[in-house]
């Protein structure tokens, strides 16, 4: 890898903290409380009826760590787990809709104040980028969920990860 390779990594690398950080924060702000309160509750709005072993694996969290974030979120009342059988599907109650949708909506104006920094090419540019290197990474269900765990899919109707998703799965990947 030459140097301007090695400084185009480094760059995306401090990129992704910049941008990260800035959305942790602004969810966290949103919801009014840390940790993983946030993703769980926009984990949870895009794909409802979910459980919380599968809501672990994209939170990159533990079994206990999980059932403490269920535990909030559950008295919070943000959430619902029916009975279903043995399955216990995670549901947002009213209350966690509307947190959840200032989550988004705060993620939002983050993403778009960064945004606004750019040029009409080179948000073009970014968005080319994105495609790039996400839709490659979808070779499961579980990455597709990890990777668009705090996406605002209203926003992305041509998503590149669930297309790389639809693609691996297609080709048998």
């Amino acid at each position: 890898m030459n140097e301007q390779e090695r400084r185009s990594a480094n760059l995306l690398g401090a990129m992704s903290l910049l941008v990260a950080g800035a959305v942790r924060d602004a969810v966290t702000e949103a919801v009014g409380a840390g940790g993983a309160l946030g993703e769980a509750l926009i984990a949870i709005k895009d794909q409802p009826g979910r459980t919380a072993d599968w809501l672990a694996g994209v939170l990159h969290i533990s079994q206990p760590g999980t059932a403490h974030l269920v535990r909030r979120l559950t008295e919070q009342g943000w959430i619902t787990r029916e009975s279903e059988g043995r399955r216990r599907p995670l549901r947002l109650t009213p209350e966690g809709e509307r947190r959840a949708a200032d989550a988004l909506a705060a993620r939002q104006v983050v993403l778009d104040r960064l945004v606004e920094r750019l040029s009409g090419a080179q948000r073009a540019q970014l968005a080319g980028v994105a495609e790039a290197l996400l839709g490659p990474e979808a070779r499961s269900e579980q990455t597709l969920a990890e990777l668009c765990r705090l996406c605002d899919r209203a926003v992305c109707r041509e998503c590149p990860v669930h297309e790389g998703w639809r693609k691996c799965c297609s080709e048998g990947g």
